[in-house]
């Protein structure tokens, strides 16, 4: 019987988060609630034991990761598709300013993208399912600490469940998703605010 156990965890709160700007590739500093959780999360990251913590190289992840690292005393492995989802000419407006510049936007549909120039849901599903894949594959414990898109597409694949489930996760700044997986069967263990 192949066990492996991912933690899941989602960035600490940025500003754009506060603000409802759309951040995928860009940079958005940390809130004061961000810096709390930046310095409460990476222990319970420890506490998990990874073998391994895995991050997007966006620096809102990144930073996290790193101290989870370093605490847990394991290597830090930064994996590029752990990037947020690209919204394209969508990046750092709100959803008023896109509706007020008329831009098309469709975070609804799986394989268009959701703005000009930017990924669809489909792109940030496959790229996180590869992955997610590869760590199932070799088995053990790994900590994943990443973005709301990459976090949401990941219970979703790892749980198999439908695309179109997505949606029934509401994934909060520092959000932790404990997922074991039994022989290619997924359990939500726990799923817990940082």
């Amino acid at each position: 019987m192949k066990e492996t156990e991912i933690l899941l965890v989602r960035h600490p709160e940025t500003q754009a988060n506060v603000t409802g700007q759309l951040i995928g590739h860009g940079h958005s500093p940390y809130t004061r609630d961000g810096m709390r959780q930046l310095a409460r999360v990476p222990r319970k990251i420890a506490r998990f034991e990874p073998q391994t913590v895995w991050s997007s190289p966006l620096e809102r992840a990144h930073r996290l990761a790193e101290r989870a690292a370093r605490l847990a005393r394991v290597p830090l492995v930064v994996d590029d598709r752990l990037l947020e989802l690209d919204f394209g000419d969508a990046e750092g407006l709100t959803f008023e300013e896109i509706a007020s510049q008329k831009m098309v936007f469709n975070y609804q549909s799986r394989e268009e993208p959701v703005a000009p120039g930017g990924e669809s849901r489909g792109d940030i599903e496959r790229r996180t399912a590869a992955f997610l894949d590869e760590l199932v594959a070799a088995g053990g414990t790994h900590a994943v600490v990443a973005h709301g898109g990459v976090v949401r597409a990941g219970l979703v694949h790892l749980l198999g469940l439908s695309s179109t489930d997505v949606w029934a996760f509401h994934i909060h700044n520092a959000q932790l998703a404990h997922i074991r997986v039994i022989d290619g069967h997924g359990v939500l263990e726990e799923y817990v605010q940082g």
